[in-house]
């Protein structure tokens, strides 16, 4: 069939905060980033997101060798594939979002004495 892919993915290991505002309160926990694109973001989490589910999404690239800090990568983005992953002891779900904004911050270098 191939891929249907618009983006390049990049396979990418890292903690990833997942935050969802649900009606009333606001609901964050940690998932493990799989990969990632300009468009599009795969992780794999112990919370079974919703169909259509707004979040906001936040994980650190690390830093270069000799390049500065790491980069704090903030997205928006919404589930649109949730499926369980079998096989694993405590449930675990492969949650497919695309992204909608995605935000690039590098931390601010004080040179102060």
């Amino acid at each position: 069939m191939g891929d249907r892919r618009k983006a390049k993915r990049y396979a990418i290991y890292l903690p990833l905060q997942v935050y969802i505002s649900p009606q009333s309160s606001r609901e964050c926990f940690t998932a493990q980033l799989r990969d990632v694109s300009r468009s599009g973001i795969y992780f794999h989490s112990n919370v079974a997101l919703e169909l259509g589910s707004a979040m906001e999404l936040t994980f650190a690239l690390p830093a270069e060798m000799e390049s500065g800090p790491s980069v704090l990568v903030r997205a928006s983005a919404k589930a649109i594939r949730v499926t369980p992953i079998p096989g694993e002891e405590t449930p675990v779900y492969a949650v497919a979002a695309t992204i909608d904004r995605i935000d690039f911050v590098r931390p601010m270098i004080s040179h102060a004495a």
